[in-house]
């Protein structure tokens, strides 16, 4: 005799009789309605999601901020390098044309935290206010090593050539800019990039003695400078 279902839920037509469903299928019904149950998105759940998502996106641009401040924190925050501009000199003066060779002397500090830094000079600049005075490629002037043990490191200058030059006064915005490439080992940690120095403001006294020689020197104690740590060297004109 065929089976077929009664009108009433979970019963089998047997032999003209109703019996209770031997069948699956409402196990398999009610599986189906917990599954749908079980991913049907509710607020509670939404929440969730959405504080995981967030999570994921802040710790994601974390890394990304990390690894571009990286450089900056070695050094500021645990090598805690210095550079001041501690001396000025001209050389080759030329009575004739007013030009001499200005000198640029630099040091360097790192207060013992166990860091050794090592910067080599890619190129700098003169300027006076913002106009550019000078410009030059030195090979390796800041190619000294730097290490904790050593308070104040002198970095040999900073050369700019055949540059106009008064025979007296003083110069009071006197400009200088470095780019170097720093290297850094120490118990806080490594890493390599660029250093961008900027020394502001130098103060310059220019004289003349009795058979007309120029000299400049540097007023007052060395001047602070700035700088900025890259991992990338991206300026062209500079």
């Amino acid at each position: 005799m065929t089976r077929s279902l009664c009108t009433s839920c979970g019963l089998r037509s047997r032999y003209c009789q109703c019996h209770l469903q031997n069948s699956t299928a409402p196990n398999a019904n009610a599986n189906s309605d917990n599954g749908e149950r079980a991913f049907k998105l509710t607020p509670a759940s939404f929440c969730v999601f959405y504080l995981l998502y967030t999570l994921a996106m802040f710790g994601f641009f974390l890394i990304l901020y990390m690894g571009a401040v990286f450089p900056d924190y070695i050094l500021k925050g645990v090598c805690n390098l210095e550079v001041f501009a501690d001396s000025f000199s001209i050389s080759n003066a030329s009575n004739a044309n007013a030009t001499a060779d200005w000198n640029v002397g630099f040091t360097t500090r790192n207060p013992g935290n166990g860091c050794k830094v090592s910067l080599r000079t890619i190129k700098s600049r003169l300027l006076r206010g913002n106009k550019l005075l000078s410009e030059s490629s030195t090979p390796d002037y800041f190619g000294l090593l730097v290490t904790g043990k050593l308070n104040d490191v002198p970095v040999p200058y900073a050369v700019f050539k055949t540059v106009a030059t008064p025979r007296k006064g003083v110069v009071w915005d006197i400009r200088v800019e470095v780019v170097t490439s720093v290297k850094i080992n120490g118990r806080a940690g490594h890493g390599d990039g660029f250093l961008i120095v900027t020394c502001r403001d130098i103060p310059v006294n220019f004289t003349a003695d009795p058979t007309g020689n120029v000299n400049g020197s540097l007023i007052g104690y060395m001047r602070p400078c700035e700088y900025l740590v890259q991992e990338e060297y991206t300026d062209p004109s500079f």
